[in-house]
């Protein structure tokens, strides 16, 4: 399917349709040879969307009973079911534009990348990040509080178990500080989040990471007060960075 043709063909058929609206309100009579050469047109117009569609709706034509009792002009209930024929080929059109558009933007967009940027507005991502498999991505605060659980707690687990990582703030770049964490989310096989703190930077980085369908695990401090909105989901409970290794170790080794 052609986009530029059949929007092309749209506003042709607008065209026809608002023409007929006009002539019919302006007019008291609309004569036969008038709607006539509007069916013409129409049928014109519908062989082009039976060959750019690939079907075979069948023409309209001009009958007796479309026709006054004079037979020189036609029954207002005709001219009215034409026009909304015209829009229905026009509504018919749009969705096809829409579903052909949907299907191709589905085949663009990779199953673990974003749907449409929530910054930019565009369909996907435009980075078009690619999925690696064996990374974690790594949300806490930017905070020397939590250095010693991310040296000693998180990053000896890691590599001990042959992960590749990344922490937003091990990695100095021009891009948009955002879009590098989006990016970085939708490539990564899991997401480790640290809350503690409840930062409201990590929490939304946690919820992108949700929204893209990723396994998450939670870190919490004990120092950091549970939330009623996370009740229901578990999490890692640590008092140091030597217990945080240790049960971060058992959950992923599990996994």
């Amino acid at each position: 399917m052609n986009f530029n043709d059949m929007q092309a063909l749209s506003f042709e058929i607008k065209n026809l349709h608002d023409r007929i609206e006009i002539y019919s309100k302006n007019n008291e009579y609309v004569y036969a040879d008038v709607y006539k050469s509007w069916v013409k047109e129409y049928n014109y117009l519908l062989d082009k969307y039976n060959t750019l569609v690939n079907l075979n709706i069948t023409h309209m034509s001009c009958n007796t009973y479309d026709l006054s009792s004079t037979q020189k002009t036609v029954r207002n209930a005709t001219i009215e079911y034409f026009l909304n024929t015209l829009t229905g080929l026009i509504e018919k059109i749009k969705s096809d534009i829409e579903t052909e558009r949907l299907k191709i933007t589905e085949k663009k967009i990779l199953p673990h990348q974003m749907r449409k940027c929530f910054k930019i507005g565009s369909e996907g991502c435009p980075l078009n990040p690619d999925y690696q498999n064996n990374k974690i991505f790594i949300a806490m605060p930017f905070s020397d509080e939590y250095k010693d659980s991310y040296n000693y707690g998180i990053v000896p687990v890691l590599d001990g178990l042959g992960y590749q990582y990344y922490k937003a703030d091990n990695e100095i770049t021009n891009k948009d500080i955002m879009c590098k964490i989006c990016q970085q989310i939708q490539s990564c096989q899991m997401a480790i989040i640290n809350i503690s703190g409840l930062n409201p930077n990590v929490m939304l980085e946690q919820g992108l990471a949700y929204g893209l369908g990723k396994p998450v695990i939670i870190l919490k401090d004990k120092a950091t007060k549970a939330i009623s909105d996370l009740g229901s989901i578990e999490y890692i409970e640590y008092s140091h960075a030597g217990d945080l290794q240790q049960k971060l170790y058992k959950a992923l080794d599990t996994k």
